[in-house]
């Protein structure tokens, strides 16, 4: 039985959930493949509240300039939905070393 009070939870639930695109560039002496890309974007973004949908690998491309020495990286595209906040993905990945640069957009 749907009551009002359920729709009601539902529809403020899905108010707080935006999609957003993901973009981000790992170290070029980590190979990276499409399932290991998906477990790491999966699980950078379960922890900030956020859901992985899509997720490509555009492949080893050189940077424009060095980023902590490193002239190449692979580029991840990623789609997501949820509630992240930019500030707690940020903490998450400089805890690790693998991504050298990142970039989250709300559309």
């Amino acid at each position: 039985m749907v009551t009002s009070l359920n729709l009601r939870l539902e529809h403020d639930i899905m108010a707080f959930m935006r999609d957003y695109e993901f973009m981000f560039i790992v170290r070029p002496d980590i190979e990276v493949t499409q399932k290991k890309a998906e477990d790491m974007a999966g699980k950078l973004l379960a922890k900030v509240g956020g859901t992985l949908t899509f997720l490509t690998v555009w492949g080893k491309k050189a940077l424009a300039y060095p980023i902590s020495k490193a002239t190449e990286g692979t580029y991840v595209l990623a789609t997501a939905v949820g509630s992240v906040k930019s500030g707690d993905l940020e903490k998450e990945i400089r805890m690790g070393s693998e991504i050298l640069r990142f970039l989250l957009i709300a559309k």
